[in-house]
């Protein structure tokens, strides 16, 4: 049986593997605001006198719009099929990031800058680039829903250093442009050229031998939504992505504030995509042959030990190092098993729609996890509260994980 899974699965990775490219690439563009929009809030803070939670502000009304239309996102994924509306989202994203140059002094135009960008978040969900993958794989799907948000592992290596760089030699207007101008360099043409989705072939009636038909329709409100197990999944999620992603993309002024110099931060913070890549690409491999609740309670216990020694160790480069490479392992895992778990609990009929919904309440819990962090900040000039009541969290989402269940029967 074991032979017989391997084969299937290197099949599905010889057929598909560029549509895995492609989502990889979709799923870097989705990241670049993440990973980038840290850097700037030191020079807008010295040029507008703006408090760090002000800066912060538009990441958390794009983030919250974005929960609300996430479902609705799903649902044109499931009906329509990923390729139109990741092509789009490449394009919407970067265009909007190239317009944050034209800020000002005033709050209210910086936030109004965002509503662009808010739009192609909408767009840019990660349930676009992994109901693509999920239509197409089944029995090597772990490894290859790893492989497409290692985009977002890729991303943390290279742009908070290329961020500081742009920074650093043209200020930070220009910076913004060239971010948004790379991404459609790099990534449009492998999303034009290779994106598709089962439901995609199928329109286009491509070869509909190689892949399943037209996933069949089934009733939303039957689809599992409404249950407690979906809610458990979704909380679980919650607790772990709002300390994760909030550490990963608030790491530099983190870093900053204990003592590290800014240029030094950055270098260690492009330290969480190496072992974020590690801990997918594992996980991945893992999730095809183990339970994965098991996986999921183990990696989010992980960054309790990477909080602990960023509190115990301030302004030391080898503790940071440490606690970055811990909390690139379980930014690997994060978004990695929620989307698996999603699939094989309530299977991919509705795919879009469920992952769509329970991605949309992350992003939230991940876009107010910086606002609330530099707010914190702002009262306290101290991180050091935010980190010990991130703790509790981790606990919390392992048990949840681990209450869920057995997967579901006979779902694929």
């Amino acid at each position: 049986m074991s032979t017989k899974i391997e084969g299937d699965a290197a099949a599905e990775w010889k057929q598909n593997w560029t549509v895995v490219l492609a989502a990889c690439a979709g799923m870097a563009v989705a990241t670049i605001i993440s990973y980038s929009n840290g850097l700037f809030i030191e020079p807008l803070e010295k040029e507008f006198h703006w408090t760090r939670a002000q800066i912060m502000s538009g990441n958390s009304i794009a983030a919250t719009v974005a929960t609300v239309c996430a479902p609705f996102t799903g649902l044109f994924v499931d009906r329509y099929g990923p390729r139109r509306i990741g092509l789009a989202a490449v394009v919407i994203v970067c265009l909007a990031l190239m317009m944050f140059s034209l800020a000002t002094p005033s709050v209210a135009i910086w936030q109004a800058l965002w509503l662009p960008l808010t739009f192609g978040i909408i767009l840019v969900q990660p349930s676009v680039w992994t109901s693509a993958v999920t239509s197409l794989f089944s029995a090597g799907r772990g490894l290859a829903l790893a492989v497409t948000l290692c985009g977002s592992s890729l991303g943390s290596i290279f742009i908070p250093r290329l961020t500081e760089s742009l920074i650093r030699h043209f200020g930070w207007r220009m910076a913004w442009v060239s971010l948004g101008a790379i991404g459609l360099a790099v990534c449009l043409p492998l999303v034009w050229l290779f994106f598709t989705s089962a439901r995609d072939q199928h329109r286009a009636n491509v070869s509909p031998t190689k892949v399943a038909s037209a996933l069949p329709r089934q009733s939303i409100w039957k689809s599992g939504i409404l249950t407690w197990r979906f809610l458990q999944l979704t909380m679980a999620g919650i607790c772990i992505a709002v300390v994760v992603v909030t550490m990963a993309v608030s790491i530099v002024p983190i870093l900053s504030a204990s003592g590290i110099s800014r240029t030094e931060a950055a270098s260690i913070a492009g330290l969480v995509g190496i072992t974020s890549i590690i801990g997918r690409l594992g996980i991945g491999i893992l999730l095809d042959r183990m339970d994965g609740r098991i996986i999921a309670a183990s990696c989010v216990l992980l960054p309790i030990l990477g909080l602990l020694i960023l509190i115990h160790m301030p302004g030391s480069v080898i503790g940071a190092i440490i606690a970055v490479l811990i909390f690139g392992l379980s930014l690997g895992a994060e978004l990695d098993i929620v989307a698996y778990l999603t699939s094989r609990y309530f299977g991919r009929e509705n795919f879009g729609f469920l992952f769509g919904t329970l991605a949309g309440f992350l992003g939230l819990a991940t876009g107010n996890g910086p606002l609330a962090l530099n707010a914190w900040y702002d009262a306290t000039h101290s991180y050091t509260p935010a980190l010990w009541a991130a703790m509790p969290l981790c606990a919390v989402s392992a048990l949840l994980f681990l209450l869920l269940g057995p997967y579901s029967e006979n779902k694929a």
